[in-house]
């Protein structure tokens, strides 16, 4: 049975975006190619409509977390008033609520370890995605030059992954928190002279 194109992209779309949930909240093996595409109702054949293979939706979905997640913390620096942009995203990104929420949070502290042992393909559109995004980021970021605002932006981002995943990683909610806490701390501190 044919469906239209317009029915078949939005099909498509959704795959993807349950897959990038799904993958941020369970790792990349964490949901079988079965139960994602019972989600949307269709069978596992009709995963190969969609899909040359799984590597294929591994890279979409890799991408569609990444943009997702960087739409949101950009929406935090775009809703802050003038020069507390950075302030307002270490205060979404090192929040309970993001570390609580992987699967509709960054891509980073949920799935970079395991995209860095995915086939190039996937490696490739994930590293073109984040290239994108922190060049995005820079804008925000202190420095005289692209360079160096860029730079100041793979730093910011790197902590707060790191945060994130270190605190989602313990056991201990109140320790948990107070890493997120300590992270944002150290950061504002870092960025305080031009943040005030």
């Amino acid at each position: 049975m044919r469906y239209p194109a317009d029915q078949k992209a939005e099909t498509h779309k959704q795959i993807v975006d349950i897959a990038a949930r799904e993958f941020r909240s369970k790792g990349l093996q964490g949901i079988g190619i079965s139960n994602l595409m019972s989600q949307v109702g269709l069978t596992h054949g009709g995963f190969y409509a969609h899909f040359k293979d799984r590597d294929a939706l591994v890279e979409e979905a890799a991408v569609c977390a990444a943009n997702h997640g960087f739409q949101q913390l950009m929406a935090a620096a775009q809703a802050a008033a003038p020069g507390k942009e950075v302030a307002a995203m270490l205060d979404y990104y090192l929040s309970p609520a993001h570390r609580d929420e992987p699967g509709f949070g960054c891509v980073l502290p949920a799935l970079a370890a395991e995209i860095a042992g995915q086939a190039d393909s996937v490696r490739d559109a994930f590293t073109q995605a984040a290239k994108q995004n922190l060049r995005q980021m820079a804008r925000y970021m202190p420095g005289a030059s692209e360079k160096s605002r860029l730079s100041q932006a793979m730093m910011l981002l790197s902590s707060m992954a790191g945060g994130v995943l270190v605190a989602r990683a313990v056991n201990d909610p109140k320790f948990s928190t107070l890493l997120l806490d300590s992270v944002r701390t150290q950061l504002l501190h870092l960025y305080g002279s031009w943040l005030d």
